[in-house]
């Protein structure tokens, strides 16, 4: 039995959050209904020219269900409150105000179904001067105060990243807080209403800085890869080009370490790099030195030669090296599988393994409407010339009478 089996999620989801949250509560077990609309695309949909077939969405999407709807009409409200009714968690993360104007809000759904336990994660949270603000991870980065320190001390501007970080810690908390809520359900009888606030997620990844200023009233600056309590710490250049390996020195006994696994040049007897204070105040020696010694040998060799000596040290990897990675196969880290659309392709597996349960899995992400009439089959009881009726009448959807889909997010 897998750990979220017979739990059933309404996601509501549009971009990272939600739907990555909901690829995690799939791969646990549950069951994981995605609500779309036809003409007001979850918008990683719009990010190619078949909605199908985004590379994106069927990553963050996968392990879950699709259930076209359209939510413009009374129709199709009613049938989602139905689905509220048998619903453990609902999961929303529009921006403030469009699950109101949906009519599926946590009062409204409270009172359809009692014992739900409702997320809301919007970009800076349900209340407050900015809950109505559009948000995305790379701005969500900017808000908490993380990007002023993403770069290298001497770039012009801060760097960042286009990979939506806060996005993806933010899904997890989503996952933690809603297995929380399942267990304070299951001991008292009690739902839960969750908000979480995607911004003060990316905030909570700075949390050091901002005791930093707390008590020495210091403005933190970006230190690129250094660190203030490693030396050497950072990626250094390597046999090739635009090869690089990343090394982490924290103790003297690691110095020592790395010292007799480079063979002792006579710059390590260096007295201003005999402990650790001497070696961040003299960081700029020691990474050329450093450097000089990495950039004549493969990458390979360096991380090697340095784990053999008890140092931490790795290949800064592309995408190729990953997939060829030799501990990532044997993890079996990297999974095939095959869509209805875009066939087969490589995503990450699930990257934990679970005694005395079923191995957990991914499924393909779904087609827009691909399990609508599945659903109003087996949770929904409805009869085929009802669902027959109501496909023709566009309230419900399937990847049939959805292509053609287009538009942007609900509201």
């Amino acid at each position: 039995m897998l750990p979220l089996e017979n739990i059933k999620i309404l996601s509501f989801g549009t971009g990272g959050v939600v739907p990555d949250a909901g690829k995690i509560f799939g791969e646990l077990g549950a069951d994981v209904i995605k609500i779309e609309a036809k003409d007001n695309l979850d918008f990683m949909r719009t990010i190619g020219p078949d909605i199908n077939n985004i590379g994106q969405f069927n990553e963050t999407n996968r392990s879950k269900r699709s259930f076209g709807v359209n939510l413009k009409t009374e129709k199709g409200r009613d049938i989602v409150s139905q689905l509220v009714k048998i619903a453990d968690i609902l999961a929303e993360n529009f921006r403030g105000g469009v699950m109101k104007s949906l009519g599926f809000d946590y009062g409204n759904v409270r009172k359809l179904n009692p014992q739900i336990i409702y997320i809301s994660s919007q970009g800076f949270g349900s209340g407050g001067p900015y809950s109505e603000y559009q948000a995305y991870g790379p701005m969500l980065s900017a808000a908490s105060g993380v990007l002023s320190i993403w770069a290298q001390p001497d770039d012009p501007y801060p760097v960042g990243s286009n990979a939506p970080y806060p996005d993806h810690m933010a899904s997890k908390h989503v996952v933690i807080a809603a297995i929380a809520a399942l267990d304070y359900r299951r001991r008292t009888g009690k739902a839960q209403f969750i908000d979480m606030a995607q911004t003060e997620v990316a905030a909570s990844l700075a949390g050091e800085y901002y005791l930093d200023y707390t008590f020495n009233k210091r403005i933190p600056k970006p230190m690129g890869n250094r660190s203030l309590y490693a030396a050497p710490h950072g990626c250094y250049p390597c046999k090739g080009t635009d090869e690089w390996c990343a090394i982490a020195v924290f103790t003297d006994e690691e110095w020592q370490s790395l010292c007799n696994a480079i063979g002792n040049p006579a710059w390590t007897s260096d007295p201003r790099f005999s402990d650790l204070l001497g070696r961040l105040e003299n960081i700029d020696e020691l990474d050329k030195k450093v450097g000089e010694w990495t950039s004549t040998l493969d990458t390979n060799v360096v991380m090697e030669t340095l784990q053999a000596a008890g140092i931490a040290a790795g290949v800064v990897q592309r995408a190729t090296d990953t997939l060829a990675d030799p501990q990532l196969k044997w993890d079996g880290a990297i999974i095939e599988l095959d869509h209805a659309v875009s066939g087969k392709r490589l995503y990450p597996g699930v990257p934990f393994r679970m005694s005395g349960t079923s191995p957990l899995k991914s499924t393909p992400a779904p087609l827009l409407g691909e399990h609508t009439e599945e659903i109003c089959h087996d949770l929904l009881k409805m009869p085929d010339d009802e669902i027959k009726q109501l496909l023709e009448e566009d309230v419900l959807y399937n990847p049939e009478n959805a292509k053609g889909a287009g538009g942007g997010m609900f509201g």
